[in-house]
């Protein structure tokens, strides 16, 4: 009976009620959302976790790491300022780029050098007027500084068969040291030879006596070939090639060179060694001297006129 009751008591209510207990489910089931708007509320109330403690290793590897970083923006921001001023001052030395105003840089560094130039020889030759009005003080006030000359070189080559024969006939004994004297006044004698033969035979002292003897002791070098003997008696010794030799040898050397011949056989030698702009002069007697040879040479000097300076 009592279900029988309830039954009919829940159809007995009103439709409104049965439509409030019919929406009540409705209403619990959207009683959760409630919760969910108002979950950060409750989460802020909630205590949040505690962290575990990190290890000594670990805070000094990040507080290194840190403080490198720092370093390294400390130095970046100190070296900011100083860059810029190399910018500027890159900026300022930089050469123009100008060709016309790189042109009148030059320009003015070379004026400037050669100004400084100019005044360094000013005062050398200032210092050097100096030292000569010291020395010319010294020396006396109209002293003259004196004046070095440079002497002519001489060379004598003396072709001794050919002069002696022609001293023979002409009844002249020279000497040779007078002969050098003479033509070496006012040069400077760099060299004197006389070629002058032997002879192969030990009994023929007379003949080495006659070619050799006259030019030992007076500076000359001697310059000997054996002597040829022909039949009949007659013997010769031909320095042609050894002397023409030697002048050409010495010829770039020398400024004069005397040929002591009257030889017309170095007429050509003469012409050869004149136009290389050395003076030739051929010393002979007159009357033992080739023509030609005369004419080639820029002053020939005949021993004749001057036997007397040159005797022995």
């Amino acid at each position: 009976m009592a279900r029988f009751l309830r039954r009919s008591a829940s159809t007995d209510q009103p439709a409104d009620e049965q439509n409030d207990t019919q929406q009540k489910p409705a209403a619990k089931s959207q009683a959760p959302e409630a919760p969910s708007r108002n979950r950060p509320a409750m989460n802020s109330l909630v205590e949040p976790p505690t962290r575990a403690p990190a290890r000594r290793g670990s805070r000094r590897r990040s507080s290194g790491g840190n403080g490198s970083a720092t370093a390294a923006t400390t130095t970046t921001a100190a070296n900011k300022p100083s860059a810029r001023r190399g910018s500027r001052r890159g900026s300022q030395d930089a050469p123009p780029t100008d060709p016309t105003e790189q042109m009148l840089a030059l320009l003015e560094r070379q004026t400037a050098l050669l100004e400084q130039q100019g005044k360094t020889i000013e005062q050398m030759a200032e210092s050097q007027a100096l030292l000569t009005e010291t020395l010319l003080g010294q020396r006396g006030e109209d002293a003259v500084p004196a004046r070095i000359e440079v002497l002519p070189r001489l060379a004598i080559f003396v072709d001794v068969p050919n002069i002696l024969y022609g001293a023979e006939s002409s009844g002249v004994r020279l000497n040779w040291g007078k002969v050098a004297d003479f033509l070496s006044h006012g040069r400077t004698l760099v060299r004197a030879i006389a070629y002058a033969p032997i002879s192969d035979d030990p009994t023929a002292r007379t003949e080495n006596e006659r070619f050799v003897v006259p030019f030992l002791d007076h500076g000359y070098r001697i310059a000997t070939k054996p002597l040829k003997r022909f039949t009949g008696g007659s013997v010769k010794a031909n320095f042609d090639v050894e002397l023409a030799i030697d002048v050409l040898t010495m010829s770039d050397r020398v400024d004069v060179i005397v040929l002591v011949s009257g030889d017309g056989d170095f007429r050509r030698l003469v012409e050869i060694v004149g136009a290389r702009g050395v003076r030739v002069e051929v010393m002979a007697f007159g009357k033992s001297t080739s023509s030609d040879l005369r004419q080639v040479a820029d002053r020939y000097i005949d021993i004749a006129q001057y036997a007397d300076q040159l005797r022995d």
